[in-house]
């Protein structure tokens, strides 16, 4: 349990890998379906596709519109951790 503490960002690592795994399956399997039947299946991996480029896009804003704090800020509310950093 502590390990998973020490590692940055797990939640956001976990889901650009899961995004990136799901999607590339999705894009592999309507080959496979263009490849046995003849049937396009751009629209289906379109909204897959979509769906997890969407999370990923809110993965990234989220990163990027997060309110940062300074030392002096965390060192005034009392957040700053155990090697002078702050979260």
């Amino acid at each position: 349990m502590k390990r998973r503490r020490k590692i940055p960002h797990l939640f956001a690592k976990l889901v650009v890998i899961w995004c990136i795994a799901f999607a590339s399956g999705a894009s592999y399997y309507a080959l496979r379906i263009l490849s046995r039947t003849g049937n396009d299946a751009a629209g289906l991996l379109a909204v897959i596709l979509g769906f997890f480029g969407g999370e990923l896009l809110f993965l990234c804003l989220r990163t990027v519109l997060k309110e940062r704090t300074t030392r002096k800020d965390a060192a005034a509310s009392g957040k700053e951790t155990n090697n002078g950093s702050s979260d």
